[in-house]
């Protein structure tokens, strides 16, 4: 995802003539910020299903 936006940017930058800079910082957060928010509602909603009784979680559904 992350070589698809820098090429794409580049791409947008050169038809619209702008110039671009992507810097390395910027990539490192982005890809922080969504990896951890990936991990955290990942696990919330896995650890609150690991702790359900299955005849409880299934009586529900």
């Amino acid at each position: 995802g992350v070589l698809f936006g820098i090429a794409l940017s580049k791409i947008i930058a050169n038809l619209a003539e702008v110039p671009v800079s992507i810097s390395t910082k910027a990539i490192v957060v982005s890809v922080v910020f969504s990896t951890v928010v990936g991990i955290v509602f990942g696990l919330l909603p896995s650890i609150k299903a690991a702790n359900l009784n299955p005849i409880d979680a299934l009586r529900y559904e």
